[in-house]
């Protein structure tokens, strides 16, 4: 990946960590104080504006990465999507543990940056080549 990649996808970051903080601070901020909600919002629109513009500008440097990020991201929310509802028992990540695969029974093994077993044993996984699967328990070696 292009260092300038790389930095842009810094900023992202960086500044998705702070919209984060600033939506928690909205959420804290009294109803009655519309102007104070008004300044954490107007923070919130800028900070997502400036996420639009750093990925434009990926784009116009390597749209194969801004592609596969757009695809990631798409993944990843389809990953949340499913697992809202499920109660994990089992979690490997990438990021984590350093690894992260399942194996499937007939040997098969599919390296991941997510692995999570729910309580009724099956597995969803989001894979290294950013695609979200769901298999039944009795179909992962463990």
């Amino acid at each position: 990946m292009k260092e300038r990649v790389k930095g842009l996808l810094q900023k992202i970051n960086f500044i998705e960590t702070d919209m984060e903080l600033q939506k928690q601070i909205l959420f804290s901020i009294p109803s009655d104080q519309k102007d104070e909600m008004k300044k954490v919002m107007d923070v919130i629109a800028s900070q997502k504006q400036q996420i639009n513009e750093l990925r434009q500008a990926i784009k116009e440097i390597d749209e194969d990465e801004y592609n596969r990020i757009i695809t990631l991201e798409e993944a990843t929310a389809k990953f949340r999507k499913l697992s809202q509802d499920k109660k994990f028992v089992k979690v490997h990540t990438l990021n984590e543990d350093g690894q992260c695969s399942v194996t499937l029974n007939d040997g098969t093994k599919i390296d991941c940056l997510v692995a999570a077993k729910d309580e009724e044993g099956n597995w969803t996984v989001l894979t290294i080549d950013a695609e979200t699967r769901e298999y039944p328990g009795g179909l992962i070696r463990e």
